[in-house]
């Protein structure tokens, strides 16, 4: 192993020892501003946490944990859950199912503890995906390294990144599939609409990777005038970014089927449960989270949205040429250019300042401001 590589890995493990540590010895020390972990027990079977409950399981269960555990045992319950991806459900599912293997009923203590081991796991190996992925992009490895040693240090790496959520598995995901589209062979186009729609099986804005495939199978062989490639490229581009978003296809058609007629987004033109559910239940739109009450998570994610807004400087010119015209473009961007898309697609303000932009720009699309 490289030794950029054993550094990087080496911080990124000793960062999650030191999360896992503080947030089990805050929890203990004080009393918890989050009370989700008792809130918990309101939404699951009467008896069905033990006594290793409130000692090792509860201090992990912070942000929409509560909801994946009660999920993850009753299954999609309320109309607001639509907003959550399957992914994560199935993850604790499956970990609290191991003690069925002695006669035991489900646990979610061990959904909840395996659920924190496997995120953590996942936390650990994304920033060495990330170096991997800059140090080919940019070769340069210094660059690559310095990149990926402050993503290990994301904004949520304390509480999100340590819970049992979507987060460490969609960087892990999405990261892969980045680091395969790194290759020009469709074989390895194909493996990264795989993992794209592995990505989006665990978090809705998923979709938006598959702007990735369409840039690497329209788009690119076009600025790089590979006319005996054109077609071949377009056709695999389009099948594999429809492979990429099929999971939250196949969600909205299952919402669809299982709640219309009788619903006010059943009659919309394109009946999406998932907008209408963040729009009702999460008030997410445009400028919505844009009031004084949350002047404070925009304090805390400005760092971050001000990388993202330093790494878009690559769209203020060749925009409207590549996506209009590229057959015009004088030079062609590189793949840089389609990060920076993505990059501002994310920090757009319909977004939660706390939310999307903060979380995944560290990780997925720092590419040029964490430089």
């Amino acid at each position: 192993m490289p030794p950029s590589t054993t550094r990087v890995l080496l911080a990124s493990v000793l960062w999650r020892v030191v999360c896992v540590c503080l947030l089990l010895v805050s929890t203990h020390a004080q009393p918890a501003f989050d009370t989700s972990g008792e809130l918990v027990r309101l939404t699951l079977r009467p008896g069905a946490w033990d006594a290793y409950w409130d000692a090792w399981a509860a201090p992990f269960v912070r942000w929409d944990t509560v909801y994946f555990v009660a999920m993850a045992e009753r299954g999609y319950v309320y109309e607001q859950m639509l907003a959550f991806q399957p992914g994560i459900v199935h993850v604790l599912r499956v970990m609290g199912s191991v003690p069925r293997v002695w006669g035991a009923p489900w646990s979610p203590t061990c959904a909840v503890l395996g659920g924190a081991i496997a995120a953590n796991l996942a936390s650990i190996l994304a920033p060495v995906l990330l170096y991997r992925l800059l140090r080919t992009l940019t070769r340069s490895d210094a660059v690559a390294e310095r990149a990926a040693l402050l993503s290990v240090l994301a904004p949520a790496s304390g509480t999100s990144l340590s819970a049992p959520t979507p987060e460490p598995f969609y960087s892990v995901l999405a990261l892969s599939g980045l680091l395969l589209l790194t290759h020009t062979h469709t074989a390895y186009q194909w493996g990264a609409a795989v993992c794209f729609a592995l990505a989006t099986w665990f978090r809705a804005n998923g979709v938006l990777l598959c702007g990735f495939l369409v840039w690497h199978g329209l788009y690119k062989p076009v600025l790089e005038s590979w006319p005996t490639r054109r077609t071949s490229h377009a056709i695999s581009g389009i099948a594999s970014a429809l492979v990429s978003v099929s999971p939250f296809v196949a969600q909205q058609w299952w919402a669809y089927t299982r709640l219309c007629p009788g619903r006010p987004w059943c009659d919309a033109r394109l009946p999406l449960a998932y907008t209408f559910v963040q729009r009702a239940y999460w008030d997410v739109g445009f400028l919505r989270y844009w009031t004084v009450a949350q002047v404070p998570n925009f304090v805390l994610a400005m760092p971050v949205l001000a990388v993202a807004a330093y790494a878009c400087r690559p769209l203020v010119s060749s925009s409207v040429l590549v996506v209009l015209a590229p057959w015009r473009a004088r030079q062609a961007p590189g793949d840089v250019y389609v990060y920076a898309c993505h990059t501002l697609v994310l920090s757009r303000p319909d977004c939660a300042p706390d939310g999307d932009a903060g979380r995944h720009a560290t990780r997925v699309v720092g590419m040029r401001g964490a430089v």
